[in-house]
Parts: C-alpha cells; structure tokens; sequence
C-alpha cells in the first residue's frame, strides 16, 4: 500500500473489473456453446458443455462481498469508534442513487428484473449494521464464527427442496439459486461472506510475508477452477450454491488476501485500475446492455465481442454520468453531517 494512500489498496479496483466481467460474461450466453453442443462430435460437445460453465457469475458476486467488507472495515480497523451518520449516508448514497436511477430506466421499459438488485439490497443491510456490529466487544472473527452457524441454520431449516433434491439426486423443486429465499433471509445467509472481508482488513497489517506471481497465478487458477466444478455440480448434481458458496467465500478470502499481499510489492496494470473504477456500473447495468443492444444488433458469434465491447462503453457513460456524481454527492453531504 502506498504511504501517502491510507484509505486504499492498490489491487482492489483491478480484482473488481474481472469480477464484473466474469458476471457480465455469465449472463451473455455464449453463442459458441450451443454450436460446439450440436456439432456430432462427443469432445466437442463437452468442450462446449465445459465453456458453459466457465464462467461463475455467483461466485463473482460472493467474492464482491468480501471485497466490499474489506474496504468498509480497512479505515476503521484501529479506530474504537467512528460517526456513523457520515458513514451511513455516505454509503446509502452512493449505492442508493445509481441503483434509483438505473432502476427507474428499467422499470420505464419493464426490465427491473434485469437488475441484480438481490445483492445490492444485501450490500445496503450490512452497511447499515456495520455500526451495530462494530460496537459489539467481541473479535470480528468470532462475529463471522457466529454468522456462519447462523447462516447454516437457516439453509438447512429454509430450503428443504433444494436439499431433498440432493439428497435424492432428483428434481423435487429444486433451486440452484443463492438467493432463493429471497433479501429477508439472504442477506443473513450471505452475512459470514461480508465479514470474512471485515475480518481480512482487521488482520490485514499481521501479514509480512510476500506473494510471488507464480503462486498468486495458482490461487487465481485454483479460485477459477473451483468455481467450475461448484457451478457444474449444481448444473448437473442437484448441489444448490445455497449450500457451497459460504464455503467458497472461504477460498476467495484467501486468495484476496494473497492479492491485496502481492499488489503491495507489485504494481497494478493501470487500464485494469481505470476499468475497476467503474465495476459497480457495469454490474448494476449490464444486462440492460444486452438488451438495448440488442435492438439494434443481432446476437450470435460473430457480435458476441461486440456486444462486451459496447457494454462496458456503455457502463462508462453510466459512471461518469450517474456512479461518479453520486460519489461526490456523498462526500459533500457527509462531510457537512461530520461538521455538524
């Protein structure tokens, strides 16, 4: 970290870019896998069923919420207390007003469904129970033991279908959703990811050891394939994400604490810094994209590059237009809350 940066990591905004891209790439269908599946040819078709699942958008999203506990709890590791009316209308505002704006263009034509707003809705609960949290004298990482158990609890008590299909290896109901019981209950279920990330920040200033590419390529390696084999055994074995991305998390927490290590003494590629500055726009709206493109352009294998292409310019003019004044907005308003 730099000396003259104490509020960031370099990294962050770069693990943030892939992390959008991968969702954004989970929810484009891939025009080559129903190709590759019809081509007559048994290793092609598996090539094809193995591009189907290279991409876990779910898991992105999990990795998202370490990452957001990470940069919630980094300034306020060694503070005993902090003003948390600036905190709360820092951070509701600046999730809030880009997630009010795109969602009312969605809603105009119909298409809110398109918005992840599941995961959003989780975001804006922890930052509100952050300040509860915070002054409870226990160590976070006893707070995230906790929620874990918490969070174990109510998928066994809460998804019965999704278990019974499991179990019987059938489809009874079966969900492969995370969010299937919907924000009351997902937010709790997805609570122990959150402070996995707080509890990294605490303990972030313990680690001295360095991180070497080659190994940090492993973790990434190892995280990406991973992720395969849990979206390919809930595709295919009745294993809900409900009950393996809590364990994930567990794996993405160690590989984001070996990249915030290795960007300590490695530099960051800056055109991934630039794009990871607008990750929360192109996650908020990239759906959207693909469905206003495609009015004007016809989707399949040849556009498939085209289609990434304008999204991501598209998520830009939403972040300058939308994401980067709410930022500032927040900083104005919770700088004079601070002052009064």
């Amino acid at each position: 970290m730099a000396e003259n940066k104490q509020r960031w990591i370099n990294g962050i905004d770069s693990i943030r870019f892939f992390l959008s891209l991968i969702v954004l790439l989970s929810h484009f269908p891939n025009p080559l896998v129903g190709l590759l599946k019809t081509s007559g040819n048994q290793l092609v078709y598996y090539a094809g069923v193995a591009l189907n699942h290279m991409f876990f958008g779910v898991g992105a999203v999990i990795a998202f919420f370490i990452i957001s506990g990470f940069v919630i709890h980094y300034p306020n590791r060694n503070k005993k207390e902090f003003n948390t009316s600036n905190f709360l209308i820092r951070r509701w505002l600046r999730i809030g007003i880009p997630l009010l704006v795109v969602g009312l263009i969605a809603g105009h034509f119909n298409y809110f469904g398109n918005i992840p707003v599941w995961s959003l809705w989780c975001e804006l609960i922890y930052y509100t129970i952050y300040p509860i949290l915070f002054r409870i004298r226990i160590s976070w990482k006893l707070k995230m033991y906790i929620s874990f158990i918490i969070s174990l609890i109510v998928m066994l008590l809460c998804s019965r279908d999704s278990l019974s299909s499991l179990i019987h290896q059938q489809n009874l109901n079966y969900n492969i959703n995370y969010w299937q019981l919907g924000v009351p209950l997902t937010w709790l279920i997805g609570l122990p990811c959150w402070l996995l990330g707080v509890s990294l920040a605490q303990n972030i200033d313990n680690i001295n050891y360095q991180v070497s590419t080659l190994k940090i390529f492993g973790y990434r390696l190892l995280v990406f394939v991973t992720g395969v084999i849990i979206f390919s055994l809930a595709a295919h074995k009745f294993v809900s994400v409900l009950f393996t991305l809590n364990f994930y998390a567990l794996l993405l927490c160690i590989w984001i604490g070996k990249e915030i290590v290795y960007y300590r003494t490695h530099p960051p590629v800056k055109l991934f810094e630039c794009f990871g500055r607008f990750s929360y726009s192109l996650y908020l709206c990239h759906q959207l994209c693909l469905i206003i493109i495609s009015r004007f352009l016809p989707y399949n294998q040849y556009t498939y590059c085209v289609f990434i292409i304008l999204s991501l310019g598209i998520a830009y003019v939403v972040y300058l237009l939308v994401e980067f004044p709410s930022h500032w907005l927040a900083q104005k308003i919770g700088a004079y809350s601070k002052k009064n």
